[in-house]
């Protein structure tokens, strides 16, 4: 059994602007294909895991082959010369290292403040506890001995959550 062949008007397939050459449909489908394509491949590529933490100028910070990644925490640095919270200058190496008292005084009354801010704002808050959570940032030269102050002072005043910033050793 054969069809017979449609009958189409030739002016229907050859609808041309102003008389020439017939425009290209663009075709849309392809288009939001490949712009799919980009998105996932940008959303893979994309990295959210952790914190970017970044180091205070002038540490060299010791190496490690520890895998975890840095949580938010409260960053106490400790350069040759300063201890410092957040940036902000809490005490001189030096003036700390004249007593032989293991507890420093200056950075005890800074953290049992921000204790008290953090506990009264949980008061208020569901979203807000306090951990206890500390992270301490050294260079790898500091002595021991500054580093036992600085963690028996944060261990005191309610801050026993240590987390020690290292760079992750290659290989």
């Amino acid at each position: 059994m054969s069809f017979r062949a449609s009958k189409t008007n030739k002016k229907k397939l050859s609808k041309t602007r102003g008389g020439g050459a017939s425009v290209p449909k663009v075709q849309l489908t392809s288009l939001v294909d490949i712009m799919t394509i980009l998105l996932v491949f940008l959303l893979k590529s994309f990295s959210a895991e952790g914190e970017i933490v970044t180091t205070s100028s002038g540490l060299t910070l010791p190496a490690s082959t520890a895998q975890k990644k840095p949580e938010l925490a409260l960053k106490i640095s400790i350069s040759n010369n300063d201890v410092m919270l957040e940036g902000l200058k809490i005490v001189n190496i030096e003036e700390m290292m004249k007593t032989d008292d293991i507890l420093i005084p200056e950075l005890e009354a800074v953290l049992s403040e921000r204790r008290r801010q953090t506990e009264l704002i949980a008061k208020n808050s569901t979203n807000v506890t306090f951990k206890g959570d500390v992270m301490i940032e050294a260079d790898k030269k500091i002595p021991y001995k500054i580093l036992q102050k600085i963690m028996y002072t944060c261990g005191q005043t309610g801050y026993s959550n240590f987390s020690l910033l290292v760079l992750k050793k290659e290989g």
